[in-house]
């Protein structure tokens, strides 16, 4: 009796099972019945640039790390991080008191060495000269006359030797004063005078180098120092980016670096900044390969005023080779995707009059179409309008398009 019921209970879901599939399958009957409406035509084929694609990054085309060249207590920042600076355009200056005064020090000296430089090429003036034999002419007659005297016995030996020694020293200070100033005289002041000139310029330096100035044109992009705060020569303090021009540092792989030419042009994508495609040029090409990735550095320099490009941004740059490759593309509309984000095409089967599913690998645009650079041969017919309502194996009604 319980088997019975068991049997009973099976037939019954049986029976339910298969009014439920008969039902679907005449609910997809039903809707296989309408075909969609859809336009259709060929992948085009175009020529296009032989192109190289690279991921990298954004960079500046110059970069300056900033010190100050002297130690000291900061006394003014006027800059901060981001803010656009020109080249010579002060950044902060440290007190600079010790080094002016180190400097008013050095000028005196200076001052002072030069003029007895000038003193000693010159020579004695013309009025001491002749004040020299003057006094010359005095001690002269003097020496004579106590000369006689000394010969006659009326003056002691001893003072005579005095009056002697007075008209010898002044005989010589006459001859000097004629002769004029020694040449090594002359080249020890100039020498003096150099060496206090040369310590005046480098207090003069020092004086200068207490204010900081931009080195290049750029944005702040890194700040070190406060006011009050004792900075040590050499620690840097700023750095500075120019980032107009940007450079968009990518790897190339080998096997496409030969495509890579100088001068080429490129277009650089960047995610962070949506669909916007800026163009730029190549400027660099590495001559040897990363050991690990085995690419070469290319660099694509890239106008960017305001900038809109800034440092470290992700890039993707194609870059167009000098060859001309010939290319299948159809309207950036036939692009579906299916649940897992992959991309597709619907292609038509005329045979059924079906629609079926195809993957395709998507290019960068050329024009108001997208390249196919796998999935299609050329001789698909693809579904261009209508796609949204299709499914795999959908039943279509072709009215329009172009084969």
């Amino acid at each position: 009796m319980q088997t019975q019921r068991i049997f009973m209970a099976l037939s019954a879901a049986g029976c339910l099972l298969v009014m439920t599939s008969c039902r679907r399958e005449v609910h997809a009957a039903s809707q296989d019945a309408v075909p969609v409406s859809v336009q259709i035509r060929t992948p085009a084929v175009v020529e296009r640039a032989e192109s190289v694609t690279a991921s990298g990054s954004v960079e500046g085309s110059d970069t300056a790390d900033v010190a100050f060249l002297v130690g000291g207590r900061v006394a003014r920042v006027l800059v901060d991080e981001g803010q656009h600076v020109s080249k010579g355009q002060l950044l902060a200056e440290i007190e600079p008191t010790d080094y002016r005064n180190a400097f008013d020090t050095a000028a005196a000296q200076k001052a002072a060495a030069l003029a007895e430089s000038l003193k000693a090429e010159a020579g004695l003036r013309k009025q001491e000269v002749e004040e020299a034999r003057i006094n010359l002419g005095r001690w002269e007659d003097e020496y004579k006359r106590m000369k006689y005297l000394v010969e006659r016995k009326s003056l002691p030996p001893n003072d005579f030797q005095k009056i002697e020694a007075s008209y010898n020293d002044a005989h010589q200070r006459y001859e000097m004063a004629v002769e004029g100033t020694r040449k090594e005289d002359i080249e020890a002041a100039e020498a003096q005078a150099r060496a206090t000139a040369a310590q005046a310029s480098e207090e003069g330096k020092r004086l200068g180098d207490t204010r900081l100035l931009a080195p290049i044109t750029g944005n702040i992009s890194m700040r070190r120092v406060d006011p009050g705060q004792t900075v040590a020569a050499g620690t840097p303090v700023f750095s500075i980016v120019n980032l107009n021009p940007a450079k968009v540092r990518v790897g190339v792989p080998e096997a496409e670096i030969e495509k890579v030419k100088l001068g080429a042009k490129a277009e650089v994508l960047l995610p962070s900044l949506g669909e916007h495609r800026f163009e730029g040029k190549v400027g660099i090409i590495g001559v040897s390969s990363e050991p690990a990735s085995r690419t070469y550095t290319v660099k694509v320099i890239v106008p960017n005023p305001g900038p809109v490009l800034l440092a470290g941004m992700v890039a993707e740059a194609r870059i167009l080779g000098p060859a001309k490759a010939r290319v299948l593309t159809v309207p950036g509309e036939a692009i579906v995707h299916d649940p897992q984000g992959a991309p597709n095409v619907f292609v038509y089967h005329p045979d059924r009059k079906r629609v079926y599913a195809c993957r395709v690998d998507v290019g960068p645009p050329i024009g108001d179409e997208v390249e196919i650079r796998s999935g299609l041969h050329g001789d698909e017919q693809v579904v261009v309008v209508g796609q949204q309502k299709l499914r795999e194996g959908s039943l279509v009604q072709v009215n329009g398009g172009s084969l």
